[in-house]
């Protein structure tokens, strides 16, 4: 099944008011993709799926006053929320627009690095994400992108969670759910030549059961979840909580996500 990217947008735009505030889960890997990319003052900045400013707050401190980033996500609500949040910061070379992706309406070559932080795995057709961030980019440009590669062993319970439920749902799911996921092709299918790929892990807590299911609706796993009829989501809530309560140690609930960072130059044609 095609997906379209604005059903997937409305998801994310109904979690946008909660997106990344039960933990700082984007705020930090956002934080370490900006520390891979290695801005340098001056550098203009495309945040591909900029979601609420994970990525684009940190950028725009490192290229400072005489760079710029611009944020870009089709979902409305995150654009909004983000915009109104650049401008309670007062920053002057940060802004965000609504934008598809896949379809960037940006000019040739007006960008040094472009920065996607576990994004391009929900999109419909990541290659043609990529392509269009190496076409923004200028000739010397760079492509610095995260995506999810595990959550460790523990966390499997979920995936034979949501192959479970995944199947009753009211209608398909919009988010594509791709566990086999490689940023390396991806890129090098649009262009950029990979240099540097390196597995890191970040570990989060979660207080108790409670927090946990807060954050399953804060982001992506809310597009099954919403889809559910009640009865199947008040069993899905009970399953996830007895395995999480197995999990609990006495920092609360681990979760220990590991991540894919790939910083790749553009290829000249």
């Amino acid at each position: 099944m095609e997906h379209d990217p604005r059903e997937v947008a409305a998801v994310f735009g109904r979690a946008a008011a909660r997106y990344d505030t039960v933990i700082p889960f984007f705020a930090r890997l956002g934080a370490r993709l900006v520390e891979w990319a290695d801005l340098a003052p001056g550098e203009s900045v495309l945040d591909v799926g900029c979601g609420r400013g994970a990525t684009l707050f940190p950028a725009a401190e490192r290229v400072g006053p005489s760079g710029r980033v611009l944020g870009v996500d089709l979902s409305n609500e995150m654009v909004e929320l983000l915009s109104d949040d650049i401008e309670q910061r007062g920053l002057a070379n940060a802004a965000a627009w609504q934008m598809n992706a896949q379809e960037l309406d940006v000019a040739d070559e007006s960008f040094d690095v472009a920065l996607s932080s576990f994004v391009l795995h929900l999109l419909p057709d990541p290659e043609a994400a990529a392509g269009e961030a190496r076409r923004a980019l200028r000739p010397s440009g760079r492509v610095v992108a995260s995506a999810p590669v595990t959550t460790g062993q523990q966390w499997e319970f979920l995936r034979r969670l949501f192959a479970t439920f995944g199947n009753r749902t009211i209608r398909p799911v919009p988010a594509p759910f791709r566990p086999d996921f490689d940023l390396v092709p991806v890129l090098e299918s649009a262009g950029f030549q990979v240099v540097r790929s390196v597995d890191e892990h970040v570990e989060f807590h979660f207080a108790d059961e409670e927090q946990w299911w807060d954050w399953a609706w804060s982001q992506g796993m809310r597009a099954v979840l919403e889809l559910l009829p009640p009865s199947d989501l008040a069993e899905c809530r009970e399953e996830a909580f007895r395995e999480l309560a197995a999990l609990r140690t006495p920092d609360g609930i681990p979760l220990r996500q590991a991540a894919r960072f790939v910083v790749a130059h553009k290829v000249p044609s």
